[in-house]
């Protein structure tokens, strides 16, 4: 003998039902306020970037973000790179270098300056903001047994034709050695050239 189900009660049973399948877990953080997990893992349609989740999307290069794409070139007579550590290191150089700045996923923009950087145009679409919360660890190149940690604070290029522009960038970093650690600020400012 079959049962017979009531009116009343099949619409509980489908309510209930249709509320247990909306009850799923459907994660949808903020692009990049997720840490990545083991092995560089990330919800889906995330990807792991600089140790943070970012959201897979179908980007594109416009106007803005591709004025920042090419080789940068700091003018070493302007540019500066100042480095204060808790060792009691206080100095100030001529900061003579390069940024090669790519077109990334998602419109962002990539760099490599002691780890990859992720970046957004902000809004305006004359200056760089970088991905929050991006960190990298890696040993010295010259002396294996020194970790260094760096920690991206700020790396901000403004310009407003593509070809001449600004650099703020601050890289806070801590090191391990094998006779003890410390940690050290470095910033660079200064003009900054497309060539």
């Amino acid at each position: 003998m079959r049962a017979r189900i009531r009116g009343g009660a099949l619409a509980a049973l489908v309510l209930a039902v249709g509320a247990a399948a909306a009850c799923g877990y459907d994660p949808n953080p903020e692009s990049g306020a997720l840490q990545c997990g083991p092995s560089n893992s990330c919800p889906d349609n995330y990807s792991c970037m600089s140790g943070r989740c970012f959201r897979n999307c179908e980007g594109g290069s416009g106007p803005a973000v591709n004025k920042f794409i090419g080789h940068w070139v700091s003018d070493p007579t302007l540019a500066k790179r100042v480095r204060v550590c808790n060792d009691g290191t206080n100095e100030t150089l001529a900061w003579d270098d390069y940024l090669d700045i790519a077109d990334g996923a998602c419109g962002t923009l990539d760099t490599n300056y002691y780890c990859d950087w992720s970046m957004d145009v902000a809004a305006g679409g004359n200056a760089t903001t970088i991905h929050p919360g991006a960190k990298c660890s890696q040993p010295d190149m010259n002396d294996p047994t020194i970790m260094y940690t760096w920690h991206g604070e700020t790396l901000t290029l403004t310009t407003t034709n593509g070809t001449s522009g600004t650099l703020e960038m601050s890289l806070p970093y801590e090191y391990v050695t094998a006779t003890g650690s410390g940690s050290c600020m470095m910033h660079f400012t200064g003009p900054m050239t497309k060539i």
